[in-house]
């Protein structure tokens, strides 16, 4: 059997998640053309799962299906699901604009039945991969906001929707990123001066695992002071660092094009492994100030 991977690229996967709760993440249980387009292998897979979103993909583009928060467990009945609904979602262009449809007030949500996903007015997997499409049943949609009238599959896919951790009730803290509130902290830092009067500048070592986002903190915060985009920091994902130089970044303003009074340390990640990323030794002697900017940093010590 091959491999079970999502068909979602992650743009997708997110505009998906944002119709969810704020902390969904989709863990993919069935995949169509892996397990077969028949309702025992998806039962087989997606039963007793708790909340999931079922997902289908057309040849003319769009991805399409419906939520519900309850189980699939072949009860044999029509249940309600204050939560549940079906969705559309053009894919073809970049701007992915999600259709929603909640159910009809009083009616059932799905069918908890011995088929495919059944949310009434859509059905799946009852007949290969020819989709069954009634709007009014349970749910009221224009067909041609849901799926585009193309009701041939290309693929179907069900995912486990779970949540990824965040059970805070409010936020720790109220942040106020207000216009006016950003230009005053950044005023804050533009005038900002060390206590001690030999010292110009502040030097900030950034040190993290590989991967955490140490250079791309720093491209982040000189592009909030330049006033665009800028990626002086060489970034990018592997499974070792991808930084192996100590480098200095000063932070530009683009008003005055003076740095500001801080300069940023950028340097290898650490790792795991014994011979491999950054040495504690290191670390030490940065903060001693004996590493000058561009030195080479050594994986083995």
């Amino acid at each position: 059997m091959s491999d079970v991977r999502s068909r979602l690229t992650k743009k997708q996967e997110g505009v998906l998640c944002s119709l969810l709760f704020g902390s969904a993440r989709l863990s993919l249980l069935f995949k169509a053309s892996v397990h077969s387009y028949k309702y025992s292998a998806f039962h087989q897979t997606c039963d007793r799962q708790g909340p999931t979103l079922t997902v289908a993909y057309n040849k003319v583009g769009f991805i399409f299906g419906g939520f519900i928060s309850k189980d699939f467990a072949q009860t044999g009945s029509n249940l309600k699901d204050d939560k549940a609904f079906l969705y559309g979602l053009d894919s073809r262009g970049d701007n992915l604009q999600p259709h929603r449809v909640h159910v009809i007030d009083g009616q059932c949500s799905f069918c908890d039945v011995s088929s495919g996903p059944n949310f009434g007015g859509l059905v799946f997997l009852d007949n290969g991969t020819q989709v069954s499409s009634k709007p009014g049943t349970f749910y009221k949609f224009d067909p041609a906001l849901i799926h585009g009238n193309d009701l041939n599959l290309i693929e179907l896919e069900v995912y486990r929707v779970e949540d990824s951790g965040n059970h805070l009730e409010k936020p720790w803290r109220n942040i106020d990123w207000s216009p006016g509130k950003r230009k005053e902290l950044m005023e804050s830092i533009k005038s900002w001066k060390p206590i001690i009067t030999s010292v110009s500048k502040a030097q900030v070592l950034l040190v993290g695992p590989v991967g955490a986002g140490k250079s791309s903190f720093f491209n982040s915060l000189s592009s909030v002071f330049r006033g665009h985009v800028t990626s002086q920091a060489v970034t990018g994902s592997a499974g070792t660092s991808v930084t192996t130089k100590f480098r200095t970044y000063p932070v530009m303003s683009d008003e005055s094009r003076k740095p500001l009074p801080l300069i940023l340390c950028d340097t290898m990640g650490l790792e795991g492994d014994v011979n491999a990323g950054l040495d504690i030794g290191d670390i030490t002697s940065i903060l001693q100030g004996h590493v000058q900017d561009r030195y080479q940093v050594s994986s083995y010590h």
